[in-house]
């Protein structure tokens, strides 16, 4: 019995012993920090130990620095990478997290959790942890499967902090899974864009598109005037978008692994690169229109403005785009030694983008101005400019001595781009016009005034008119040649200044204050204007033709606005007066009825007023509406007179000369139809051509062989203005069969008289397509509305008239 208590007892304290040497030998393999066979030094303090035994693998990461913690992926990036995290404590303990990595952004845990720890050491200055897991988990969506002898990359991250938040620092290395490698230098990886570069993409960038662009923008919109503002602003923007486009793709190229699935990225990342790659794609598209956009300025490309529309909206979103990717990116975190905060993204867009606006706002004030400048008050008639270039020199001799045509000066000098403006001449040869050359080539010759105030888009063309600026005005003020020489033909003279007195000792200026005085009613929408200056006087009878259509610029004290009039010395009070004298002079003659001699005793040779005939147009801010409304009761200033008139010289003779107006498009020739009246008069009744002639005009060696053919169109017989007395000069005409004049009407509300030949067409379109081709005329002047005058030159264009025949009035 004692024998069997005793083997009972060896038995139970065996099982003791068997038991107790289990347990030791279980903690002892849950605390495991033997060395493994094979150790890669990484960075940092950081050491990577792993060893293959038989279907596990065994790693053990060690740190020389306190870690929260510590993750390896079997991936050189984060990409869909299968990575283990090592936790210095999670829940309190040590611990071990499968996981998976699909882009820049926190790993999400694994549904099958593969890797046992097996032991860990953590300490206030050391972090050292072991687990394991299978070579080959069956978990094959999240787990890479490993292979001894295989080289794999891997990337290691780390982070003091015990939370699992962003990274302290990335590294990827190398490395072959073989045992017993023993202790060696990990192979390091390139991977993604290092810190230089991913400096120098934030710095230029940033101040690239916060401060170059804009710098850019204010040279090629706001320094026009400056010759060189486009080659400034294209050597800008060439600068800042090649080394975006090139910065941009580095970047790319670097993390072009990242780029496999854009939906893993960051929200912040993913935005900054999809508009990154935007602004690439419209930068290229920029550039190429820029180059068209050059092509077209300095050619004669007529589709420019369609091109600068496109330039501008691509250029706009670009710039827009371009901000916006600053705040992103400034938003953004990144491991360079370089950083911005977000409010510095801001501020920078914010500060260019008012200074922008500033400068919007202060360019389109200035337009206002722009009116105001050429009313200078210092300047007068006749200033002296030194010229010695020689072809600037014949000009001013053609035009001021000669006074030859337009034509006939253009065909002289070929070479010379020169317009006139205002009494100005000017050398527009080596302009670049921002709308396009082919504009300098269509205004070469012309009176600028009304395409440099805004007051008509440049004919032939559908583009709105443009009140330009003060500086482009003082640009062409640069070129100016000369002046135009009006001596007798000026229609203002000083009050004080009489028949002996020497114009230079008291020069009449080109600007003066006026008050209105008078206002007669014409139709039911147009009235003349009689003004009156208390130092001038004007000019009853003028010598020669070529002031036959000059005009006069109107604007007052109280508005911005001013508009072109034509000058109409055939409407003061004493030449009304002297027509119809001359014109009931004739008419008796010709029906045999005693008269008397024509006595000019009593004709004044001066006129206190200067009329004008004005049409009211009833939009919002019209000069015209305000003239017929305030009248007398604000003051009026009136440049002038200005331009070169309808071109006429004594040299004009043996001409073909058609003329097509609507409505108040008649004006500007209301005085060249006075004067042929008189020329007609006198022909008609040659034994009394020098009464009829008091103050030796010698009507009749202007226009030598010349025939004018005048379609006029209203909308009813009363708008047309002077209509007796053009009437009378068609029906003199025809009776002396001398072809001097013709007068074709359309009226559209209203019968026309019998004696005066009807418009057998709807419109001069159709006229046009039908009866006037190239050898038609010589000269073919158009005045009217602008739907007007663009039909109507379409119309001549198929027609193929050479447009040096055309003169828009």
């Amino acid at each position: 019995m004692i024998k069997r208590i005793r083997i009972l007892f060896c038995l139970f304290l065996s099982f003791g012993i068997i038991i107790s040497t289990q347990t030791d030998q279980q903690r002892i393999l849950q605390n495991d920090l033997l060395p493994l066979s094979s150790a890669l030094m990484l960075t940092n303090g950081l050491t990577l130990s792993f060893e293959i035994q038989g279907t596990d693998i065994i790693m053990m990461i060690d740190s020389t620095q306190k870690q929260g913690w510590i993750g390896v992926g079997f991936g050189s990036t984060m990409s869909n990478t299968d990575m283990v995290i090592f936790f210095a404590s999670r829940n309190g303990q040590p611990a071990v997290l499968d996981t998976f990595s699909s882009g820049e952004s926190t790993p999400t845990t694994d549904s099958q959790q593969d890797w046992a720890l097996l032991g860990s050491q953590i300490t206030s200055s050391s972090f050292k942890m072991k687990a394991k897991r299978a070579l080959n988990t069956g978990d094959v969506s999240q787990d890479t499967v490993l292979q001894q002898g295989t080289s794999y990359g891997f990337c290691v991250a780390w982070a003091s902090s015990t939370s699992f938040i962003q990274h302290n620092d990335y590294f990827s290395f190398q490395v072959q899974l073989n045992n017993n490698l023993g202790t060696i230098q990990a192979t390091a990886l390139n991977i993604g864009v290092g810190e230089d570069a991913l400096n120098v993409h934030k710095v230029w960038l940033f101040y690239g598109w916060g401060i170059g662009a804009d710098i850019a923008i204010f040279v090629g919109r706001y320094l026009k005037a400056w010759k060189h503002h486009i080659l400034v602003h294209s050597i800008l923007f060439f600068i800042i978008n090649v080394s975006t486009i090139v910065l941009e793709a580095i970047v790319i190229n670097g993390n072009n692994y990242k780029l496999d699935d854009v939906s893993n990225l960051d929200t912040g990342v993913k935005n900054h690169f999809i508009i990154g790659c935007v602004i690439m794609a419209l930068i290229i598209l920029q550039h190429i229109g820029g180059i068209l956009l050059k092509v077209g300025i300095e050619g004669t490309n007529k589709h420019v403005n369609t091109i600068k529309q496109f330039h501008l909206a691509s250029g706009i979103i670009i710039y827009a785009l371009a901000k916006a990717n600053i705040l992103i990116g400034t938003d953004l975190n990144s491991s360079t030694s370089i950083s911005y905060q977000y409010n510095q993204g801001i501020i920078i867009a914010v500060i260019s983008i008012v200074f922008l606006f500033l400068c919007e706002i202060f360019s389109r004030f200035y337009k206002y101005k722009t009116s105001n400048q050429i009313f200078d008050t210092n300047k007068s008639f006749d200033i002296n400019i030194v010229n010695e270039n020689p072809d600037h020199q014949e000009l001013l001799r053609m035009l001021n001595v000669e006074k030859r045509e337009i034509s006939q000066i253009i065909v002289a000098l070929p070479n010379l781009k020169w317009v006139i403006y205002n009494q100005g001449v000017y050398d527009i040869s080596d302009l670049v016009h921002p709308g396009g050359q082919f504009i300098i080539k269509e205004v070469v010759g012309k009176e600028i005034g009304r395409y440099m105030l805004g007051a008509l888009p440049l004919e032939g063309y559908t583009f709105k008119p443009y009140t330009h600026s003060s500086s482009a005005i003082n640009l062409l003020k640069k070129n100016k040649i000369g002046d135009l020489n009006y001596g007798e033909s000026n229609m203002l003279i000083l009050a004080n200044q009489g028949e002996s007195a020497q114009p230079e000792t008291n020069k009449l200026r080109l600007f003066n204050n006026f008050k209105l005085i008078k206002k007669t009613q014409i139709s039911e929408s147009t009235s003349q204007f009689d003004f009156q200056a208390n130092d001038l006087q004007v000019k009853n009878i003028l010598q020669g033709v070529s002031w036959i259509g000059r005009h006069f610029i109107i604007k007052t004290q109280n508005s911005s606005k001013s508009r072109l009039y034509t000058q109409l010395n055939c409407m003061t009070d004493e030449n009304v007066n002297l027509r119809q004298y001359i014109v009931n002079f004739v008419k008796n003659k010709l029906e045999k009825q005693n008269t008397g001699n024509i006595d000019v005793k009593t004709f004044n040779k001066y006129s206190q007023t200067l009329p004008f005939i004005i049409k009211k147009y009833n939009f919002s801010g019209a000069l015209s509406k305000l003239i017929h409304e305030q009248n007398s009761q604000i003051s009026y200033q009136i440049y002038g007179p200005l331009g070169n008139g309808l071109g006429f010289s004594q040299l004009t003779k043996n001409k073909k000369i058609c003329i097509m107006s609507a409505g108040t498009g008649i004006l500007p020739f209301l005085d060249l139809f006075d004067f042929l009246l008189k020329k007609q008069v006198q022909q008609t009744v040659p034994d009394h051509a020098k009464e009829l002639d008091p103050f030796n005009i010698n009507y009749n060696q202007y226009f030598e062989g010349c025939q004018f053919t005048v379609y006029a169109a209203f909308l009813q017989f009363d708008d047309f203005v002077g209509k007796e007395w053009i009437m009378y000069l068609n029906q003199l005409s025809k009776q002396a069969q001398n072809n001097l004049f013709k007068l074709v009407l359309k009226i559209n509300n209203g019968q026309i008289p019998e004696n005066v030949e009807k418009l057998q067409y709807q419109g001069y379109q159709e006229l046009i397509m039908n009866e006037i081709k190239n050898d038609s005329y010589d000269k073919i002047y158009i005045c009217g509305p602008p739907v007007m005058f663009n039909k109507t030159i379409e119309a001549l264009q198929k027609n193929q008239v050479e447009s040096s025949k055309i003169f828009i009035v």
